[in-house]
């Protein structure tokens, strides 16, 4: 007889120090796999069936390692927020419109009044003829209209976003949340001054609480906490950490880190 449903997630709480004390005794009560016990003097609980047995096994075997895997501040907290995963690049330079001056054609060289009819004579002939004019060559042409400008991308943490991916799997939120989470996914580095910009953004939110947010930088294998301080001395991801969230960017986004990010 296996395990109920639920008792592997429940296993994954505790191990993530969730579930623990009466949480847990009252979990295996909802799963069926333990008996309330009963008042002095009424007829004793039935004995602990094989999947009980098994749990617990398995509960004892992970319960030891919750107390030394429980996730640091703020990210013990953020089992139930909303994590949201963003490619990042360097933001464009902004467009500056060309400045026009003098007359269209011949800048700063009117046409006398007496060529102006001319040239006008010369046009309309072209454009009977089928004969593409360039916009503005000659005055009096209507000038090339000016192309929109490109809305600018949507930024965070002052970097462009070039795709975004809301997390929905339990288990990739579980890894991306046990390494940040962790001091042992850190490893000390010597300090530098990354030359590129990070190109992974992590931003958890919770309704009422301030925005948690990450930045990661693959090529220099740092993470940067922005709008908090950041709770461990050692910001250089270990070779597992880095390679577990270049993992999870691939999985969200279909390719692998590009070099430089």
């Amino acid at each position: 007889m296996g395990l109920p449903r639920d008792a592997a997630s429940t296993i994954r709480r505790i191990r993530s120090g969730v579930e623990t004390g009466k949480q847990f005794f009252a979990i295996l009560i909802r799963l069926g796999l333990a008996h309330t016990p009963p008042k002095r003097g009424s007829k004793p609980a039935p004995k602990m069936n094989s999947s009980l047995r098994t749990f617990i096994g398995l509960a004892l075997l992970t319960v030891p390692v919750a107390t030394g895997c429980a996730r640091t501040a703020p990210f013990d907290q953020m089992d139930q927020a909303q994590i949201t995963v963003m490619r990042l690049t360097t933001p464009p330079p902004v467009a500056q419109p060309m400045p026009v001056t003098g007359q269209a054609g011949f800048p700063g060289l009117p046409l006398p009044p007496e060529l102006q009819a001319g040239a006008q004579a010369v046009l309309q002939g072209a454009q009977a003829a089928g004969i593409p004019i360039p916009p503005g060559l000659i005055p009096g042409q209507p000038a090339a209209p000016m192309q929109p400008a490109a809305p600018p991308p949507p930024m965070f943490n002052g970097l462009a976003i070039v795709a975004q991916m809301p997390i929905s799997n339990e288990d990739m939120k579980t890894d991306l949340l046990d390494v940040f989470g962790k001091e042992d996914s850190f490893q000390t580095g010597a300090p530098m001054q990354c030359p590129t910009a990070p190109g992974m953004g992590v931003s958890m939110v919770r309704p009422g609480q301030p925005n948690v947010d990450v930045l990661v930088s693959f090529s220099c294998s740092k993470s940067y906490g922005v709008g908090f301080v950041w709770p461990y001395k050692k910001d250089t991801l270990t070779p597992e950490s880095s390679q577990k969230l270049s993992t999870i960017y691939q999985a969200l986004f279909g390719v692998a880190v590009p070099p430089g990010s």
